[in-house]
């Protein structure tokens, strides 16, 4: 339970400190990432731009001469005729209003239809760019940024200048820079993860050590104080049955008193004897096939008194013959601790069922009652260490806040699931699910 408890409270610690790394980590990629993009992105806008303008100067007077011999005559243009330059990372095309090429020269002649297709129609403005994804034949892309300016005279559209720049290589760095800071991330993450669990190790060393000091007081006090409340008790009950007749009522009374604080003392012990074990782990769980019916029997038997002098109606639904597998002595314990819970916060002429059957591949036990009921505030906690909803009620009635957290220990001990269903008022149910193995034919019988 110790280890458990400090493992679960060292991973938690482990995974606050991760994920501030992580938080980290991620603003950091997203911040260094957008911000190249962008900064790249605004480059190769403005060259893409400036590169459009360069051409305008160039080839401008190419469209007005181009319509001026238009005029006199039609002109037909050969596209093979079109420069071809494998290494340039820039072309152009010089295009008229009708979508002939007047002029131009390229990289990826196999692209060209893509580009007449994606500039027919468009007349830029000042500051517009537009990029393409192409896919190739040979299963690569090619990342074009188009620019562009256009032509008119006296208002008539004449045509534009058309320039594409491949970014290619640009998209290829940011798209491996962004693999390489998810690779770095994911490195720096896995070394925080254990750095963080080593920390968090080493700063658990004190309160472990501080913890195991408390639970070996824990303990050698609870062995300590067994002996001399067993003799206290023993004595309370020799002078009851030697001198009761020679004591007064008001003697009677405190001697009545002594013995239920001596219980209560004894209980008390008991529980933290109990619970110093299960977190020392030397608590054994001798897991056997045993008659469930027979316990119930008991059970009921022994509380039919405490039941009746409550007047509280104690009914058991069980079939003729069930078996439950786990430890006989425990699950008795556990059956206990929730059967006096149910009896000491009931009501007058209020009832207790306990109902029992199997469910799929598990032994369900119901144990309801007719109460006062848990706050839906305080469901969660009931089963905390000393934790108790009312604390007048409880110290009245003898509890002392840890049965529950034995009920669910013992519980957990059996790979089983407790669960509490509470209406304030009205009463509550526990219900206990335990595993069944197979039984073998031997065990049957």
């Amino acid at each position: 339970m110790k280890n458990k408890l400090f493992n679960q409270t060292q991973w938690r610690l482990t995974l606050l400190f991760t994920s501030f790394l992580i938080i980290f980590l991620i603003s950091f990629i997203v911040i260094t990432y957008f911000s190249l993009l962008s900064i790249v992105a605004n480059e190769q806008k403005e060259n893409a731009i400036a590169l459009a303008h360069e051409e305008l100067k160039e080839h401008r007077k190419d469209i007005f001469e181009w319509h001026s011999e238009r005029k006199k005559r039609d002109r037909h243009f050969d596209r093979d005729e079109i420069e071809y330059k494998p290494n340039a990372r820039t072309f152009y095309y010089v295009v008229s209003s009708d979508g002939t090429i007047i002029e131009g020269d390229e990289n990826y002649p196999e692209i060209r239809n893509e580009i007449l297709n994606a500039i027919k129609g468009w007349e830029p403005k000042e500051h517009e760019v537009k990029k393409l994804d192409i896919q190739l034949d040979n299963g690569s892309k090619v990342n074009i940024l188009l620019s562009g300016r256009t032509i008119y005279d006296n208002g008539q559209f004449l045509g534009g200048i058309y320039t594409g720049t491949n970014i290619s290589e640009e998209t290829k760095v940011i798209k491996t820079l962004l693999l390489i800071l998810i690779i770095l991330a994911a490195v720096f993450i896995v070394a925080s993860v254990l750095l963080g669990y080593l920390m968090a190790g080493r700063a658990m060393v004190p309160i472990s050590n501080a913890f195991n000091r408390l639970k070996e007081f824990t303990a050698d006090a609870s062995h300590e104080l067994r002996t001399p409340l067993s003799i206290m008790q023993s004595s309370l009950e020799v002078i009851e049955a030697e001198d009761r007749n020679k004591l007064s009522s008001f003697s009677l009374t405190v001697l009545e008193d002594l013995k239920d604080e001596v219980k209560r003392m004894s209980n008390l012990v008991n529980n933290l004897l109990f619970i110093a074990r299960s977190d020392n782990e030397q608590q054994q769980i001798n897991k056997t096939w045993f008659s469930l019916t027979d316990v119930l029997e008991k059970l009921r038997r022994n509380f039919q008194y405490e039941a009746e002098k409550n007047q509280i109606n104690l009914n058991v639904k069980s079939p003729k013959s069930i078996k439950a597998f786990g430890d006989k002595e425990k699950i008795t314990q556990l059956l206990y601790i929730i059967v006096e819970n149910a009896i000491k916060y009931n009501v007058p002429n209020g009832t207790i069922e306990i109902s029992v059957y199997k469910e799929n591949n598990q032994l369900r036990i119901n144990i309801s009652d007719t109460g006062i009921g848990i706050p839906s505030e305080h469901i969660n906690r009931i089963f905390d260490r000393f934790y108790r909803v009312d604390q007048s009620r409880s110290r009245e009635s003898g509890g002392n806040g840890l049965g529950l957290s034995i009920a669910k220990w013992i519980v957990q001990s059996h790979n089983g699931k407790l669960e509490v269903t509470s209406e304030e008022g009205k009463g509550s149910m526990f219900s206990v699910l335990l595993p069944l193995p197979k039984q073998n034919e031997k065990e049957q019988s």
